[in-house]
């Protein structure tokens, strides 16, 4: 009788019946990670005293604090992604095998070069100088882009039943994340009467191009590596300087 209920092509588990209010948990944990990631800097400005500077302008006291909130954010996903979080219809997406990306010369030729471009960039970056404001950059980058990539592709994702319903509210909220970071940032500089429309459009279109562009890469040439380190070259090693 039981068999009936069973879907073949899956664990031979009985299917989890639907959770409640799945959606609000789902964009309540995205938010807190996201608060924690963007929010912890410009609290600090408002209560501490912390200087609204830019990463690379922080003065040294205040450098931890300024890359605290992303490494936090990073902390906490991680501990939600070491749990087996169970998803509305049967089992865990972890239960589910995913085909490993096949390999070509091209797919290595293109992973190599997306993996050894950024440090290299970085390096030059260092070597131009000044040293220290580069440095304080780029690691604040790193520490920005694992923030993002951990929280998006991987908590968010993961926290769909179906893998690409999960990618696409990854770059989504991806998109919306970056919105959040400028509107927040604008609102130091201008005021929270100033209109911050325009900064948070600005901020949803970057995040959705960010987004889409990881996604791409996580696709081909395949694996997480290469997605954040374009994320970083681009964001912080080109444009980050200019």
């Amino acid at each position: 009788m039981l068999d009936r209920h069973r879907d073949p092509g899956r664990s031979g588990l009985p299917p989890a019946a639907p959770q409640p209010f799945a959606g609000f948990k789902r964009l309540y944990r995205w938010l807190n990670l996201s608060l924690v990631h963007h929010a912890v800097w410009p609290l600090l400005v408002l209560v501490a005293g912390a200087p609204a500077t830019a990463p690379e302008t922080t003065p040294d006291r205040w450098y931890l604090a300024r890359i605290g909130g992303p490494l936090l954010a990073v902390a906490l996903a991680l501990s939600y992604l070491a749990q087996r979080p169970t998803t509305a219809v049967g089992g865990t997406q972890a239960d589910r095998p995913t085909p490993p990306p096949g390999r070509s010369a091209l797919r290595t030729q293109a992973r190599v070069a997306l993996l050894v471009l950024p440090p290299m960039l970085a390096a030059a970056r260092l070597l131009g100088g000044p040293s220290l404001p580069a440095a304080k950059l780029l690691l604040f980058g790193a520490a920005d882009v694992a923030a993002f990539q951990v929280v998006h592709f991987g908590v968010v994702a993961r926290s769909f039943p179906a893998a690409a319903d999960g990618q696409a509210a990854a770059v989504g909220l991806f998109g919306a994340s970056w919105a959040l970071r400028a509107t927040l940032l604008a609102a130091l500089d201008a005021g929270i009467g100033a209109d911050l429309g325009f900064a948070a459009a600005g901020g949803l279109a970057i995040g959705l191009v960010v987004g889409g562009l990881s996604r791409a890469l996580r696709r081909w040439p395949g694996g997480a590596w290469p997605a954040a380190a374009t994320h970083w070259l681009l964001v912080y090693a080109v444009f980050g300087f200019t």
